[in-house]
Order: C-alpha cells, then sequence, then structure tokens
C-alpha cells in the first residue's frame, strides 16, 4: 500500500464512478481499476460494490475513506511543514547578546526577520561575550551578538570554526563619576583621562572591549589605560563609575538608565565600537540562513551617535 494508492481509492469513492475518478486524475480507467483492486487484495476485504453505472462504498470501504482522508491530509501537511522548515520559515533560532543595554536595537531586527518568517521561535539569551563564544562553539545558541571587531579569517574555538560579521556600530562615550572634575563638560579629550583608572569589560574574547579601548587610549589619546577592574557586563561597569571607582568608555546604548547617576562626556573624534554577529561555519540551519540573509545585509553599517541617545 502506498500514498498513490489512497489517492486513487478516494478519488473514486467520492466520485462513485470510475471514470469521472480517471478524469480527475488525469490517468485512464483500466489502470485505476487494477490499482484499486490491488488495494482490496492487499487489504482482504471488499471497498468498493460496483455495476455498470456507479460504484458504492461497503461497510468497510466507509471505514477506510475516512482513514485514507486522514492519512493523506497528515502526508500533506507533513510535506507542507517540512518545505516551510527547510526554507528557513519554521523552527526555533536562539541569539545570544551580551547587555541589556542591546535591547533597545534589537526589535527593528526580529520585526523584519517576524515578517519574512512568522513560524520562527526567536529565544534571547543574555551572555558575557567570551560565554556567548563558547555557547555559539558548542551549539547552545546559534548566533551572539558582542562588541568585537570582525575577524578577516574564522575564530577556531576548540576545533569549531566560528565566522563574525559586523551589523552596527555604537559610538563611545566616557562615563565618568557626577563629582569628577570633568564632569561639567559636554565635550572631551581621551588625553584628559590619562590619569584615571578604568573600568573595562574581560579581556577574553580578543578584540573585544577591554582590546579596543586600550588600542584607543594608546593610539589616539597617547597613553597606555590603567585597567583597574574587568566586569562582565555594562551594568556592573556603570555601577562602579557611578560609585567612584574609576572611569569607563561606554557604547552609546547602554547611556539611557544612567543618566543623573554617571556623566558621558562625548568624545573627540566621535571613536566607535563595532556590533558583531557570530555563529559556527558548520550550523546549516534553515532558518539561521534566513536571518543572516537580514543581519547585516545593510551597506554602509547602521551608526548609533550619542547625540541621538542624549535626545531620547
Amino acid at each position: 500500500m502506498d500514498f498513490r494508492q489512497l489517492r486513487y481509492f478516494v478519488a473514486v469513492a467520492e466520485e462513485r464512478h470510475f471514470r469521472r475518478a480517471a478524469e480527475r486524475l488525469h490517468m485512464s480507467q483500466p489502470p485505476l481499476s487494477q490499482h484499486v483492486a490491488a488495494l482490496e487484495e492487499e487489504l482482504g476485504t471488499t471497498l468498493l460494490q460496483r455495476d455498470r453505472r456507479s460504484v458504492r462504498l461497503t461497510a468497510a470501504g466507509e471505514t477506510f475513506l475516512r482513514r485514507a482522508r486522514a492519512l493523506l491530509d497528515q502526508a500533506s501537511s507533513a510535506a507542507r511543514e517540512v518545505r516551510r522548515v527547510g526554507r528557513g520559515e519554521m523552527g526555533r533560532l536562539s541569539i545570544g547578546f551580551m547587555s541589556a543595554a542591546m535591547l533597545s536595537r534589537f526589535p527593528s531586527i526580529l520585526r523584519a526577520f517576524r515578517d519574512s518568517n512568522p513560524g520562527v521561535d526567536v529565544d534571547l539569551v543574555q551572555l558575557s561575550p567570551k560565554e556567548q563564544i563558547a555557547a555559539v562553539a558548542s551549539g547552545q545558541i546559534d548566533i551572539g551578538f558582542l562588541a568585537i571587531a570582525q575577524a578577516d579569517k574564522p575564530l577556531d574555538v576548540e576545533g569549531v570554526e566560528l565566522r563574525t560579521a559586523a551589523v552596527w556600530e555604537e559610538e563611545l562615550v566616557a562615563a565618568i563619576p557626577c563629582d569628577h572634575r570633568l564632569a561639567n563638560q559636554e565635550t572631551i579629550s581621551l588625553r584628559a583621562l590619562a590619569s584615571e583608572v578604568f573600568i573595562t569589560l574581560p579581556r577574553a574574547p580578543e578584540t573585544g572591549h577591554y582590546h579596543q579601548v586600550t588600542y584607543l587610549c594608546e593610539r589616539k589619546g597617547g597613553f597606555r589605560a590603567n585597567i583597574g577592574r574587568e566586569v562582565d557586563q555594562l551594568p556592573i561597569a556603570l555601577a562602579l563609575v557611578a560609585s567612584g571607582y574609576g572611569v569607563s568608555l561606554i557604547p552609546c546604548c547602554a547611556i539611557g538608565d544612567w543618566q543623573g547617576l554617571v556623566v558621558f562626556p562625548r568624545l573627540r573624534g566621535r571613536p566607535r565600537i563595532p556590533v558583531t554577529i557570530v555563529w559556527r561555519t558548520d550550523n546549516s540551519s534553515p532558518v539561521l540562513q534566513a536571518f543572516r540573509q537580514i543581519v547585516p545585509g545593510r551597506q554602509p553599517l547602521p551608526f548609533f551617535s550619542a547625540s541621538v541617545q542624549s535626545r531620547r
């Protein structure tokens, strides 16, 4: 028994006539009759009572018609679902992000993805940059958003190859305590922070917040940053700044909830930090491919400035 035989039987049962059923199926009548007869022989029972003008269902035929329709509907539904999964229109996508400050950037991206893939369930998971890279490598999450520079070559994490692509850029601003000597300045130079103790995110992964802060201080400010603390999340860094433990360079997305507790003078030259996506090279998930067609896929990279953030 196969699905073709089921379709043939359903057509005859619904038309109550072999010729009309054959026309509906776009085939000749003799092969249709042979297939239905073979089905009855395999089942060991008569499904149709035949005469010269029409056919009618036996009690067994009535029962089999209900089951055959259900099986065909299930097969059709399964085929549609598999096609949608194959196109990335159904399934689940797990997205990592490094800080709650990033959440304001996601709605437009997720809306665009949802509009084209409404059947996909999306999970957002907050992890530190180091945790994100490990989670992507292990398959715990499909893709991560973190502040590292885009790498020209794939990253190797214990034999697993990861790819990166820049998505947007954030302006970096200084974060200083409200009673700081520079607190009344709207714009300052990096050099003005040369004697300060800096609070950064961890030095791993490479090319992340720590490395970009130390690079900027050395190349643009002309001094080597004195790193006093490394913390896992931007809110922790800002809490320490507000308490007077040091200063930091913060992406402008993190300003919002801390104004009044921390002062954020802009830096001359408007330095930027990239936000980059990272994913496994061997992750062939159609859902992931569909998401990556939306992100980044836009040139030039969106740039979020502190002046826009400060007006919100």
